[in-house]
């Protein structure tokens, strides 16, 4: 009877565990592939003039779109990546997005003294939420009849633009579509390309994006962050407040505060989850620094203070704190 007892005992502790370990693969989602937008290489768009008029140090990204031959290749490249499972953010339908951000604009540049500048690759993958931006630039050189192409890619985090990967890649002298050309010129590396950005999402999901908040006070703020504070009967500046939340809050407690005065405080490599809960049913979401920061808010209006916040791409916000 004994043995009875201690072999029903093993039977339910394995099936709990294989439920717990059901309910874990449900609600963690590690099989995810992280968000790609290919997008036309900075230095390559100003070299070839795709440059905005007001400013030609900066690409337009616009303008590259209607050249034929950086709309096949971005094109046969997205189609690339979507092949091998890696969902798809569309640039064209990211730059028509930015084109009602307007107003926006001058209430970014007004709410922290006109600190924030936020450029156009900043804006695309903010709007588009992708997590990888996939930089291409190309030659094409023609021999009468026939087309060589000469092709560069990189990964970038989209949250840092720290390059992630890269590869070259040369096609033979022929006289098929450039398309094609394109596609024998990256199918050799992009299995090592493809496996290098999912590492890469891989320790993102385990570890956390990394990112930066920068913290800077109002006029009609009550207190500045050497303000003293109190918070469970201990003492001590705003700083060291905040100092607390983010380290209850990154992963495995991760930042470095890199910068503080009376009126600034900054943070840079602050990890942060590449998913949180939503408020409605608790299912996992993408998040970037913006949606990680936001929890702030009712943290710090036990200290009478209200926060706004403004986001430069996916991986830098602007936290104003006032009045309540």
């Amino acid at each position: 009877m004994k043995k009875l007892f201690v072999l029903l005992a093993l039977l339910i502790a394995t099936i709990a565990s294989r439920a717990q370990s059901t309910v874990e693969n449900i609600n963690t989602p590690k099989a995810m592939k992280p968000i790609i937008m290919v997008v036309p290489e900075k230095a390559w768009c100003i070299n070839q003039g795709f440059v905005r008029k007001d400013n030609p140090q900066l690409p337009d990204y616009e303008k590259a779109l209607l050249n034929d031959d950086v709309l096949n290749v971005i094109t046969k490249m997205g189609g690339i990546m979507q092949e091998r499972g890696y969902p798809l953010k569309n640039l064209q339908s990211a730059l028509d997005e930015l084109k009602n951000e307007e107003a926006m604009d001058v209430a970014l540049t007004s709410k922290a003294d006109g600190e924030i500048v936020e450029e156009d690759l900043d804006r695309l993958t903010r709007v588009a939420q992708a997590d990888i931006l996939v930089n291409i630039a190309f030659t094409r050189t023609s021999y009468g009849p026939r087309n060589l192409v000469e092709f560069r890619v990189t990964s970038i985090d989209a949250a840092t633009t720290k390059q992630i990967g890269g590869e070259t890649g040369r096609s033979s002298a022929s006289g098929a579509p450039i398309s094609v050309l394109l596609e024998e010129s990256v199918l050799g590396f992009m299995d090592n390309f493809t496996a290098s950005i999912q590492r890469h999402f891989d320790d993102l999901i385990a570890n956390g994006r990394e990112g930066s908040v920068i913290f800077k006070i109002a006029s009609d703020c009550p207190m500045n962050f050497e303000s003293e504070v109190t918070l469970n009967g201990d003492s001590g500046e705003l700083s060291e407040v905040i100092d607390y939340w983010m380290n209850e809050h990154a992963v495995n407690g991760s930042f470095t505060q890199n910068g503080k005065s009376r009126s600034r405080l900054s943070y840079e490599q602050v990890r942060f989850p590449l998913f949180g809960k939503g408020k409605f049913g608790g299912k996992p979401k993408a998040i970037n620094m913006e949606g990680f920061i936001k929890p702030i808010t009712g943290f710090l209006s036990q200290f009478g203070l209200s926060v706004s916040t403004t986001p430069v791409g996916i991986g830098k916000t602007y936290v104003v704190l006032g009045k309540k």
